[in-house]
């Protein structure tokens, strides 16, 4: 039987289709091009197009069907890029000739980047296929083909759509709203969904496609000019029939409902509740609804609105219509919370095919909307931290990742609030985000800021009582549960519980609380700044009784709820209402600057020890907790002059031997650190004549000595005095080192024994096996498991700073050893994932750089580059350390990509009878059968 020259036959490989249609997402560049074939397809004479049928994309004209397979690449197109193409082009010019298809096919390669010098030969020779062409940018035209030019990448591809949107007559709609919103009905055919389930676009149809487009999106607000998405954005057509999206006036709803569609595939329309009368949206948004999406679809419209139809009967056609012709159509209305939530309802019910997307304010009016409609509010995520780096860098601000945290917290991510935020630090601060923040937190800063304009009105709706326990419970910086804000409005005010109660009914109606869980809740964030402005103004007294209440709680609830957060904010409590003593304990425990708590009571100490007020035993152990924070940042100057002003305070007041012992101790590896071996064996020679006959004491002093030979480059006796420690550790916590091996800190923790001391045992173990792996490096050995243990023990110390940074020593160790999916494991599977937990933002920039390294040695440049480019817009706020460490890994990237690492180290295998009871040659310190020997 004759086939038609342009109608659709069955795809050669049935179930290539169907995968296709399950997966086809995001290949933009692909999309895109398709978007210039349609644009220019009535130039080219063609009838029809079709994507995702045996080839990417076909066109079919009265007399030939072009076949276009589309690449995208980083490096020069290469045969083997282009083999199964060129095999499948050959299958389907059989088919032609055999009669079964009709008109002259033609076939095309279309690659964003050049040939290389080999496939470029291998055109030119006779056996090349006279129907395939290759092009490219910049390359050769395909004789007589009509395509469009391909573009070297997605920005230049999608400039290139515009160029041949502009064109088009459609004055009052950018070009580049109509090309996104054509690149989603492409996608949505190349996955076989409706309104082009059969992948195919009828030319003649086009313009009344680009026309539909036009009317739908003219309804929309216009999308910010430099939109930048939310975290974790939802996309705007859901399987939900009916979504409730809530959020502060500044949140972005409108903006992001305005970009949302102009990606979207449904048929969209949008109304703003403020512009229709609460009585007459039903009837409003019935006829212009009819009106817009069917005044260009012949009879239909006079269907619809029928002589003396009434809306809920127009409603019905209008659902029945989009039914019958299996279109889904999302309605989006704004400021919802403005009508009655049974007109709402009533517009619902009425339209049961229809989709709907409510876009409101927080407050009772979605309470109501809640409870009626029967669905649960969504929120946007705000800005990450990314986000508002790429936007503060864009506005001329710097500040590094802490900084942009900051800024973060203070205007809980959302857009308006973070924009003006900028603006202001750009104007104002120089473009300093830090000083910025600074002033806001201290409440100091001298331009008030929209966030506080706009969220004063919510703040006002509530009383004076209220608005004091907000004030308090903004204080908060964490999760609280119902029964603490009990406890703690109750301490500090005398607060009812069914006082409290009411309040937080209120805080949730309002949308001033997020809500956690079940049970615990907190001041939005948002909202935290007024409250914590309006405490403040009134009075200390009042604040003090806020404070006090609640560090009385977080100390009581302390060996229940020990999160980071919680003793970072005890801290803070402590600080702000001077408890020394405290404060004082822990500056002296290394896992208190292992966890970064340092940094929240830093300038509190400085101020102590300056303090001629201050007890002289006091002031000594402030500055020796400061001396080890100067010791882990190699401050070295700075630790000379506190062990300085240490010495006199242990001289002037004949303080005791605890001190002079931790000062001695010091003194060693301060001495070491500077390469001065005569003063340092002399201060270890001191320690020996001081330190208790103790094993605790004796344990920590050969550490130290261990530390200052390291530092000495003495290597070899650091490893002696290590590997004599390592067992004494491993005994005093009750296993052995084959324990450790192939169990995760969870499964050792129960394995131990319970010691007071575990914490510091497992810490200084851990210290110990990460200095026995530096030592044998020193000396050109590989450390085994030391690392990977030390890590382990780290990580069950709760020890993060040093688990981060022995991680990074870990990753090093494997690039060395050419053994890149090693060092990429230790980043993907440790290291990233914990800088991400424990939200420890001092190292996300090193580690992220380190791992942007770490991928180009595996030879994955294009995702190292895209990891650089994230970090550019915090170069400006780092150290100038920081600067040059970064630039460092950018110019270790560019040298890989010019000269590659040798290539992936693999297992050396044994070449004789391995012995089974012997231990692996892996390394892994497993008995071989039990290891490598399984696969054998």
């Amino acid at each position: 039987m004759p086939i038609a020259a342009n109608s659709i036959v069955a795809a050669l490989d049935s179930r290539q289709v169907v995968r296709i249609e399950a997966v086809h997402r995001g290949f933009l560049y692909q999309h895109l091009y398709t978007a210039a074939c349609l644009f220019g397809a009535a130039r080219v004479g063609a009838t029809k197009v079709v994507v995702e049928h045996d080839e990417d994309v076909e066109l079919l004209t009265a007399d030939r069907q072009v076949y276009l397979q589309i690449k995208t690449r980083q490096a020069s197109l290469v045969f083997s890029d282009i083999d199964d193409a060129v095999d499948r082009f050959a299958a389907i010019r059989k088919e032609h000739e055999a009669g079964r298809r009709k008109g002259r096919p033609f076939f095309a390669i279309v690659a964003n980047v050049s040939p290389g010098p080999q496939l470029k030969r291998r055109f030119a020779e006779p056996a090349w296929p006279t129907d395939v062409a290759v092009i490219w940018p910049g390359g050769p035209p395909a004789v007589d083909s009509g395509l469009p030019a391909p573009q070297a990448d997605v920005n230049s591809m999608f400039a290139a759509c515009c160029d041949l949107a502009q064109s088009l007559p459609f004055a009052m709609l950018a070009p580049e709203t109509l090309v996104w919103k054509l690149a989603g009905r492409i996608m949505h055919a190349a996955a076989g969904l409706a309104p082009h389930a059969d992948h195919s676009f009828e030319t003649a149809e086009l313009p009344g496609v680009f026309e539909q487009l036009v009317i739908q999106l003219q309804d929309f607000p216009a999308p910010p000019l430099r939109y930048r998405p939310q975290d974790n954005e939802p996309p705007l057509i859901s399987p939900a029939r009916v979504r409730l999206i809530t959020g502060f006036s500044g949140a972005g709803k409108t903006s992001w409902v305005s970009q949302t569609a102009l990606h979207a595939t449904d048929v969209l329309a949008y109304f703003n509740a403020t512009e229709v009368p609460s009585t007459a949206l039903v009837s409003t948004v019935a006829r212009e609804l009819a009106a817009r999406l069917f005044s260009k679809s012949g009879g239909k419209l006079g269907e619809i609105l029928f002589p003396g139809a009434t809306s809920p009967q127009i409603l019905f056609a209008i659902s029945k219509n989009l039914s019958d012709s299996d279109l889904r159509a999302t309605v989006v209305i704004d400021n919802v919370h403005r009508v009655s939530h049974e007109d709402v309802r009533s517009l619902i019910e009425l339209a049961p095919h229809l989709h709907f997307v409510l876009l409101a304010q927080p407050g009772p009016a979605v309470g109501a909307l809640q409870a009626t409609l029967n669905i649960v509010p969504e929120s946007l995520g705000g800005w990450t931290n990314e986000t508002i780096a790429s936007e503060g860098s864009f506005l001329g601000c710097r500040g590094d990742y802490s900084a942009y945290q900051r800024l973060q917290v203070l205007t809980a991510g959302l857009p308006l609030y973070v924009q003006n935020a900028l603006q202001i630090s750009a104007n104002h601060y120089d473009g300093d985000v830090a000083r910025f923040c600074d002033e806001l937190e201290g409440r100091t800063h001298v331009v008030e800021t929209a966030q506080e304009l706009i969220l004063s009105r919510v703040f006002e709706q509530f009383g004076d009582s209220d608005r004091r326990a907000i004030g308090a419970l903004s204080l908060f910086d964490v999760p609280l549960s119902r029964s603490e804000a009990v406890t703690v409005l109750s301490d500090a005010y005398s607060f009812s519980e069914r006082s409290t109660a009411t309040l937080l009914r209120k805080l949730q109606a309002a949308g001033a609380a997020q809500v956690f869980g079940v049970d615990n809740f907190k001041v939005h964030d948002a909202m935290r700044l007024l409250g914590r402005s309006y405490l403040d103004d009134l009075g200390p007294e009042e604040l003090r009784g806020a404070q006090l209440a609640i560090k009385n709680l977080l100390v009581d609830q302390l060996p229940k709820k020990n999160s980071m957060q919680r003793v970072s904010l005890m801290l803070r409590m402590f600080a702000a209402l001077g408890d020394t003593e405290p404060l004082i304990d822990m500056a002296t425990d290394e896992l208190f600057h292992e966890l970064g708590y340092m940094t929240e009571i830093a300038a509190y100490l400085e101020n102590l020890a300056g303090s001629a007020e201050t007890k002289a035993v006091d002031r000594f152990w402030a500055l020796d907790g400061l001396a080890f924070a100067d010791f882990k940042k190699g401050d070295l100057a700075l630790l000379d002059q506190r062990l300085s002003l240490m010495e006199e305070l242990i001289e002037g007041n004949n303080l005791g031997s605890r001190e002079r012992l931790s000062l001695a101790m010091k003194r060693v590896n301060n001495y070491a650190r500077n390469g001065d071996s005569r003063r340092a064996h002399e201060a270890m020679e001191h320690v020996i004549n001081t330190v208790p006959d103790e094993p605790d004491y004796l344990r920590i002093a050969k550490y130290n000595f261990a530390r200052a030979f390291f530092s000495l480059k003495d290597y070899s006796g650091c490893s002696n005095i290590t590997s004599a420690l390592i067992p004494e550790y491993f005994d005093l916590l009750g296993i052995t080192p084959e324990m450790v091996i192939g169990n995760n800190p969870d499964k050792l923790m129960p394995l131990l024994k319970d010691r007071e001391s575990q914490a510091d045992d497992l810490k200084h173990l851990a210290d110990t096996l990460d200095l026995h792996a530096m030592a044998l490096n020193r000396m050109g050995t590989f450390s085994g498991l030391s690392r990977i243990h030390a890590m382990k023990f780290y990580s069950m110390a709760n020890a993060l700073d040093s688990f981060v940074r022995v991680g990074q020593d870990l990753a090093d160790e494997f690039l060395s050893r050419f053994d890149y999916d090693g060092a990429l494991d230790v980043f993907e599977r440790n290291l990233l994932p914990a800088i991400r937990s424990k939200n420890l933002m001092g190292h996300v920039i090193p580690v992220r750089s380190h791992y942007a390294v770490a991928l180009a040695y595996a030879g994955k440049f294009a995702a190292a580059d895209t990891e650089m480019a994230r970090l550019i817009p915090y170069e400006q706020g780092l150290s100038p350390q920081g600067r040059n460490e970064l630039q460092a890994q950018r110019e270790i990237i560019a040298g890989l990509k010019l000269k590659a690492p040798p290539p992936q180290w693999q297992f050396p295998r044994p070449t004789a009878k391995y012995p089974v009871n012997a231990k692996c040659f892996c390394g892994s310190g497993k008995k071989y059968k039990k290891c490598h020997g399984r696969q054998v």
